[in-house]
């Protein structure tokens, strides 16, 4: 599947946009905003995407989220590093949203309160009656240890399913990361009964015109990116937008890995995307 030369040359990702980049403001990250715009410079890249965290309704010890305090200084920092920057990249502040489905209500109006330049979705906390949110990507070991006890199909189910609601009643333009769910559990996999619900989601996003990240900090964490190279395939051939994202959380890591995108790629069309329907 060459990038300059393909039937989904409309849908592949222009790796001159990173289109997730996080800042010490989402509280595990560090660095300045303008380092992240110096280091998108740096890379030579046309525009950077601050996709910062989103959370409405959760109750946690780790707070992986801005707080309104967070996301004024947010959009006077923001601006200002738009209109320094203006004549060598596009700067633009976006959000990443997490999904929670007792909150529906209020996430949409807070959505709707900033004059965000870009939506994403995500879906981190799983909500346990018992146990509470447990964040659903975390590596810490109290964390794998409570999903593990509620078992990993019952979380993925309501995972995917989470984002199909996600994606059919709140306004966004990608959905992140979409197969970092339990990344760091041990043996996972997923079922056909998973593989039909992503298929449904895939589809979903082409309806509502959503595009899907390949998010490339899975290069580091399991040598391939989320997602892999099935659900790829799949959004192809769904007609879905595919926007390229680092998650960067150091300055350094603007643009990561994006330079094993196009080879990731040949290897879709290699493998033929007919071969994973």
């Amino acid at each position: 599947m060459s990038l300059s030369n393909s039937k989904f040359n409309g849908l592949l990702p222009d790796l001159s946009i990173d289109g997730h980049v996080h800042t010490k403001l989402c509280n595990h990250a560090v660095g300045e905003m303008e380092e992240y715009v110096q280091a998108a410079l740096a890379k030579k890249l046309h525009t950077i995407i601050f996709l910062e965290h989103l959370e409405v309704g959760i109750n946690s010890a780790e707070r992986i989220w801005l707080t309104e305090k967070d996301f004024e200084y947010y959009f006077v920092e923001g601006n200002r590093l738009k209109e320094k920057y203006a004549s060598s990249i596009n700067v633009k502040l976006g959000v990443e949203a997490g999904y929670n489905g007792r909150e529906l209500s209020r996430l949409r109006d807070v959505l709707q309160a900033y004059p965000w330049d870009h939506r994403g979705l995500s879906y981190h906390f799983y909500h346990d009656a018992v146990k509470g949110h447990l964040n659903m990507v975390s590596r810490r070991q109290e964390n794998i240890t409570a999903l593990e006890q509620i078992g990993p199909d019952k979380v993925l189910c309501g995972y995917f399913n989470g984002l199909l609601r996600g994606v059919e009643e709140l306004e966004v333009d990608v959905l992140c990361h979409l197969d970092a769910v339990l990344r760091h559990y041990s043996d996972l996999a997923l079922t056909e009964e998973h593989w039909d619900m992503i298929d449904d989601l895939l589809g979903n996003l082409a309806v509502h015109g959503v595009a899907l990240e390949i998010n490339t900090s899975g290069f580091h964490i399991r040598g391939c990116p989320f997602p892999e190279a099935r659900v790829i395939a799949s959004a192809l051939r769904n007609n879905v937008r595919l926007i390229a994202g680092s998650d960067a959380h150091k300055p350094e890591d603007v643009a990561g890995y994006f330079d094993r995108i196009p080879d990731y790629l040949e290897t879709l069309d290699q493998n033929n995307l007919d071969t994973w329907k």
